[in-house]
């Protein structure tokens, strides 16, 4: 399954006055949405990553793009819910966030004291490298999807251990790195949650729960706008707000009973919409911040992953 990411690259613009970085403070879907889509047809026409997508071919899975940052995020095609679209697309997604949940550990475990562990982290990175090359080359279908599944969890669960005992040992101390032990905690939930999903798709399961997806991206979602407000400058204090404010939000939406679509939805596209344009201030400097424009990337293809599973099941 062979296919290129294109690049969407946004110059910082003006829209009725207002940059891109005071609509990200102001927020919301209307405002922070029209001026990604105009900066994006200012650089020949692409779509933001909530519209652009673009048909894939890879052997039985039926797959899709969508754009909108520095990596297209891969996709079930509308529609497609049978266990080897669903095992490859979210196999293309999730390895490709492990490996760079490698590499953020990497880059932040510095100096010689954090060697081995940084050692291990780029061991891991370079691991799931190797088999996001092996997944992209392959043309899954009933007859091997499986075995690919297993593969694929072959690596993941190592890397669940590896996450946690870091996080341990950053919680007491014996370990003094730049990583969070909340954001260990984060990583190694999403590892757990790939695994389980392989698992079910392995067993003809393909049905999703509509509470658990509603919780468990809430969690993620709120996790990211406090990782976002810890990151930013201190200058930055309407971003940091706004990203606090963001956080509460999903908070409260994964504990709502019964869970609203509606507003499940809304929440979603606003924050797609809040990423992306908060992504492109960090590459142009308009946004004050500690945040790798890899990581800014990596939050927003999680949000464009959300949305799209809210929409299955829905």
């Amino acid at each position: 399954m062979k296919y290129s990411n294109k690049e969407v690259v946004m110059s910082e613009v003006k829209h009725d006055g207002l940059t891109r970085r005071e609509l990200v403070v102001l927020g919301g879907i209307g405002a922070v949405g029209t001026v990604v889509a105009t900066a994006c047809s200012s650089v020949g026409g692409a779509l933001p990553a909530t519209m652009a997508s673009a048909a894939l071919s890879g052997g039985a899975a039926k797959l899709t793009t969508k754009n909108g940052g520095m990596k297209a995020v891969v996709l079930p095609q509308e529609g497609a819910n049978d266990p080897v679209s669903l095992s490859v697309a979210d196999s293309l997604f999730w390895t490709d966030i492990m490996m760079e949940h490698a590499l953020f550990f990497a880059m932040l475990m510095p100096g010689d004291d954090l060697k081995t562990e940084r050692a291990q982290a780029q061991a891991f990175q370079q691991r799931f490298a190797s088999h996001l090359t092996r997944l992209r080359s392959e043309s899954p279908d009933r007859s091997n999807y499986i075995s690919l599944n297993r593969a694929t969890t072959e690596i993941v669960r190592p890397f669940v251990d590896f996450k946690k005992k870091m996080q341990e040992e950053q919680t007491t101390g014996r370990m003094r790195s730049l990583v969070w032990p909340l954001f260990f905690e984060h990583t190694a939930r999403e590892g757990e949650r790939f695994v389980s999903r392989l698992d079910r798709f392995s067993r003809g399961e393909t049905e999703t729960d509509r509470s658990e997806v509603v919780s468990f991206w809430s969690s993620i979602m709120a996790e990211h706008s406090e990782f976002i407000a810890h990151l930013l400058d201190p200058q930055e204090g309407e971003l940091i707000r706004k990203a606090l404010e963001t956080s509460k939000k999903f908070q409260d939406l994964g504990k709502a009973r019964p869970v609203s679509m509606p507003t499940a939805h809304a929440a979603a596209e606003e924050i797609i919409n809040f990423k992306t344009a908060a992504e492109k201030g960090i590459q142009t400097g308009a946004i004050k911040s500690i945040i790798d424009p890899a990581l800014a990337d990596h939050v927003r293809r999680e949000a464009v992953k959300f949305a799209d599973e809210l929409k299955r099941v829905s």
